[in-house]
């Protein structure tokens, strides 16, 4: 894992984290939360993902996340999704 950035944001209690990272093919958002989780010792519920993103032909990911100090903190901070009505389509 290279970081691009990482900075600490006391207000919300968080990491911002832009990470460079190799897999040998597309990772799932599971795969890259769990990785990112440890290396900063927290749990997968501690950690919002934005964006992972690769280009043609190589295997360096992008990780754009959030790392926060507990789950409790991530849940009031982070915006829930949205529900979609029965009657959609």
């Amino acid at each position: 894992m290279k970081f691009t950035l990482n900075n600490y944001n006391t207000l919300l209690h968080r990491h911002d984290v832009i990470v460079r990272n190799v897999y040998p093919s597309n990772p799932g958002y599971n795969t890259v939360k769990e990785d990112v989780a440890k290396h900063f010792k927290k749990t997968v519920d501690c950690v919002a993902l934005k964006s992972v993103k690769g280009s043609f032909g190589s295997n360096e990911f992008v990780i754009e996340a959030r790392v926060y100090d507990s789950a409790e903190k991530l849940a009031e901070i982070e915006p829930k999704p949205k529900v979609k009505k029965e009657g959609a389509k």
